[in-house]
């Protein structure tokens, strides 16, 4: 056992489960040891960040990619990057932790947290939720406002699953602190099941501590996500899909065949519809979640078997890959991962430019990162968990049964998306462009002089979303007939405008059949359809 982490407890197997009891009230945790980890955790993040990127999205549907794709001149991992590049999978999280120190509060406030997104987080490099969020903050909305369904059409989708697990790494051993520490930048924007997925995580990382040094790595991923699961309610697809893949992999007797279970997840999940979830998009917090627990269970706490699954099990493979590679850098240390590579030059730096803006240190490095991360943690440990340090080494108090079921009861969300080119629409002078990554559903209709679009649903209220930037003209909002008005898609605030703002709402309308028409003015000047968001009968 490592005699750095020294605390005494219970092993009782059950199920074929690992379950854990303390017995005693406190963790010493050696904070050089930490440090190594905190640096793991860093790099961890980065390979695998790189070596999924490759394959996001390329496959989001069968066929799928197998492991005979990867390797020998296929897909392969990214060890050679210098500096390593920032990308949203790592570079909100080194974002929240700046705040952190720029603040001096362990705690952000929703204000805190518009601020430093304003300032250093933006287009082009945004995408579905976080770019929702992005928006409304830019027009004075404040979290967790920005998540809320009826706020943000894309609330369920992946993104506070690779931007918070930060906040687990900074409270070790305390997953109930790390989860009052990240609660708004999570609910900055995500809502119900993509939240739980991110707790999910978050606890994973603040438990990775606890794990016991003796057992296999397997043994110790395979207790952390039992841990977490206790987070989930059960009527939550999320605790669908964890159960479902657990399974699953008990049963196959061929623990190297981990295709079986990711066509089932896709049969499952995106074929049909279960346990309430309905498939959207390739980088839904669902469908991920579900892939993500393939290669965590499949890949059995192997840094490089589990990243290699991630990689190859599809839809927006480098984001659930990149989780893992930062929970797998926090279990091994950075020392540990030099040697499961064979490799003890990797890169150190880390090129937050690349992706986000005005930084004090445009090129960091994972070093002075884990640093600051040590000097956050001993405010967290004397001031959130009532710990000290003592020497060099954090005393930490530990909470029996820490992890409590989220007793939310069960919950409809009722806003439904039309995307712009659902076949409803009638379009005169728009057109519909594809491979528009920053729109919704990755298509835009754009329209120019006298354009025209209409769409008949039924519904109980209605919501237009539009991308606003300085080439924007004027529409003309005519709902059952009646002029709503004129309303603006121009922007000058930003280079590169706004996705995802709503331009025009109506609620409590009448039950039955409604007609929205959108008219574009006589001006050359562009005008867009994102998406419709309406409450069906």
């Amino acid at each position: 056992m490592n005699n750095r982490i020294s605390y005494i407890f219970f092993i009782v197997w059950m199920n074929c489960s690992l379950s854990f009891a303390f017995s005693t009230d406190s963790i010493t945790i050696d904070k050089e040891r930490y440090e190594d980890r905190l640096r793991g955790f860093w790099l961890g993040s980065c390979i695998a960040n790189w070596t999924g990127l490759p394959t996001e999205n390329q496959r989001t549907k069968f066929p799928f990619f197998t492991d005979s794709d990867f390797g020998e001149n296929k897909f392969d991992y990214v060890l050679n990057q210098d500096p390593w590049g920032a990308d949203d999978d790592t570079d909100i999280e080194y974002i929240y932790m700046y705040a952190i120190e720029k603040f001096n509060n362990n705690k952000l406030t929703g204000k805190e947290i518009s601020s430093v997104w304003q300032d250093h987080i933006g287009l082009p490099k945004l995408w579905v939720s976080n770019l929702a969020a992005l928006g409304q903050m830019q027009n004075g909305a404040i979290p967790p406002e920005t998540s809320l369904p009826k706020n943000n059409p894309m609330w369920d989708m992946i993104d506070a699953q690779l931007t918070t697990e930060i906040f687990g790494v900074l409270a070790p051993g305390r997953p109930e602190v790390a989860l009052d520490m990240a609660y708004l930048p999570i609910r900055t924007t995500a809502y119900l099941h993509s939240k739980w997925a991110s707790e999910f995580y978050v606890i994973m990382h603040s438990m990775a501590v606890l794990a016991d040094q003796s057992l296999s790595r397997k043994d110790q991923v395979f207790w952390l996500a039992t841990q977490a699961r206790k987070r989930i309610p059960d009527w939550s697809y999320i605790a669908d899909m964890y159960d479902f893949v657990k399974s699953e992999y008990e049963v196959n007797l061929d623990k190297d065949n981990w295709e079986l279970t990711r066509d089932k997840v896709a049969q499952r999940y995106q074929y049909e519809i279960n346990a309430g979830y309905k498939y959207r998009y390739p980088w839904d917090s669902g469908i991920n979640f579900a892939a993500s627990m393939v290669s965590l269970f499949y890949g059995e706490g192997d840094y490089k078997k589990t990243i290699r699954i991630g990689c190859m099990s599809g839809w927006d493979s480098d984001n659930p890959t990149s989780t893992w590679g930062g929970l797998l850098g926090i279990l091994y240390g950075h020392e540990e991962l030099q040697k499961h590579f064979n490799k003890n030059n990797f890169s150190n730096l880390y090129d937050i430019q690349r992706s986000r803006y005005n930084m004090p240190k445009p090129i960091d490095n994972f070093t002075d990162m884990a640093k600051r991360a040590i000097k956050i943690i001993d405010k967290v440990v004397v001031e959130n968990m009532k710990g000290a340090i003592q020497s060099n080494n954090w005393v930490i108090p530990i909470k029996n049964n820490p992890i409590k079921k989220d007793e939310i009861p069960k919950t409809n969300v009722p806003w439904m998306i039309i995307e712009d080119n659902d076949n409803r629409w009638k379009y005169e002078g728009f057109r519909i462009k594809k491979d528009q990554w920053n729109a919704s559903g990755a298509s835009l209709s754009f329209g120019y002089k006298d354009c025209k679009a209409e769409i008949s649903f039924y519904g109980k209220a209605v919501q237009y979303y539009a991308y606003r930037n300085s080439e924007g003209g004027k529409v003309t909002i005519f709902l059952d007939g009646k002029n709503y008005g004129e309303f603006s898609l121009k922007n000058d605030s930003n280079e590169y405008g706004q996705y995802y703002v709503k331009i025009f709402e109506k609620l409590n309308l009448n039950s039955g059949e409604h007609t929205l028409k959108i008219v574009g003015d006589s001006s050359p000047r562009e005008k867009t359809i994102d998406l419709l968001s309406i409450i069906p009968l």
